[in-house]
């Protein structure tokens, strides 16, 4: 699992793509406020999906946030009778923008992400005023 921290004010454009025709994958994203250190501890907001076969791009926008807040990221792959929690790897690192790519491993032609997670960040004076 990936953690990433949120400023409060921040927004956050997560797009997931997958090539096409490597298999149905999932990813997860929880949103928790930052002081909220509990095992269990309620998120503020999930969001999760397949994605793979025809369904190869999805995106969600997180709106600002009150408090300083971090995201948990998860990924998986399908196997017989379920799913297979994977470790994604860090792809791009940037101060605006976190990639994180996972594949199956059993599959001989993966010499490049299945899927890739794009974190896109900007703070509320990034953004475009309403008309």
């Amino acid at each position: 699992m990936h953690r990433i921290d949120l400023p409060a004010g921040s927004t956050v454009r997560m797009t997931a793509t997958a090539r096409p025709n490597f298999g149905i994958h999932r990813w997860g994203m929880r949103l928790f406020t930052a002081s909220d250190t509990e095992p269990n501890a309620p998120s503020r907001l999930n969001f999760g999906s397949q994605i793979g076969g025809p369904d190869c791009e999805q995106r969600i926008d997180l709106p600002p946030q009150d408090k300083d807040c971090r995201i948990e990221v998860t990924c998986g792959h399908s196997i017989a009778g379920g799913w297979q929690d994977r470790q994604g790897s860090v792809e791009d690192d940037t101060p605006g923008l976190l990639v994180i790519g996972f594949s199956d491993p059993s599959s001989s032609v993966s010499q490049t992400a299945d899927v890739v997670l794009s974190f896109a960040f900007a703070d509320a004076s990034q953004l475009e005023a309403p008309e």
